[in-house]
């Protein structure tokens, strides 16, 4: 057990040199199977998500964005634990932020079923839940921002290149629009955040 921060450096220190002589003695013996478990409780299990989204009645929908939100917490380990970094590190952040926008988006209208027509887009429908009070002028334009920054999930429409395009306050930046947008959802819909 892990007691002060000087062990800790230490555990880092050691852990890493054992991954990597792992991957080395995994890449000369392909044949060798050979796997680090993923720290145990770090991945919050699906029922915990489902039971924050409430909101949503259809079931297959809540099911599934609690599937996105294991994989934002594998995105977020990723990120936050490892010494990832370069352009590795900024295509985990684009698609963490993808991850979110998408589950921006299927919140938002999850959340919205039976109030606002399904027909509407993304932007039409913030913009509408803005007109009936269930999110404020500010969370419309940061959700609008998310919506915008995960449409770079279409690389052929990319003009620049998207080295060092994403920064990790993007990605935190993503991570609050989330959350106000499920705090606002929640409220709208008479459930304690």
């Amino acid at each position: 057990m892990i007691a002060n921060n000087a062990e800790l450096d230490a555990a880092i220190t050691e852990v890493g040199e054992r991954l990597q002589e792992i991957s080395d003695y995994l890449d000369a013996n392909p044949e060798v199977n050979g796997r680090v478990r993923f720290p145990r409780r770090y991945i919050r299990p699906a029922w915990r998500f489902r039971s924050l989204l409430t909101f949503i009645q259809d079931d297959t929908l809540r099911r599934n964005l609690s599937y996105a939100f294991m994989l934002y917490d594998v995105f977020q380990w990723v990120l936050t634990r490892t010494g990832l970094s370069g352009t590795a590190r900024d295509m985990v952040l684009k698609n963490a932020i993808v991850l979110l926008g998408s589950i921006a988006e299927s919140c938002a209208r999850g959340g919205t079923a039976g109030i606002i027509g399904a027909k509407h887009d993304y932007k039409e429908r913030t913009r509408r839940m803005v007109d009936r009070s269930i999110i404020s002028p500010d969370l419309k334009t940061e959700l609008d921002w998310l919506w915008d920054t995960r449409n770079g999930i279409h690389i052929y429409l990319m003009k620049d290149s998207e080295y060092e395009k994403y920064r990790f306050e993007d990605y935190e930046r993503s991570k609050r629009a989330v959350k106000q947008l499920l705090e606002a959802l929640r409220t709208y819909h008479g459930q304690t955040p």
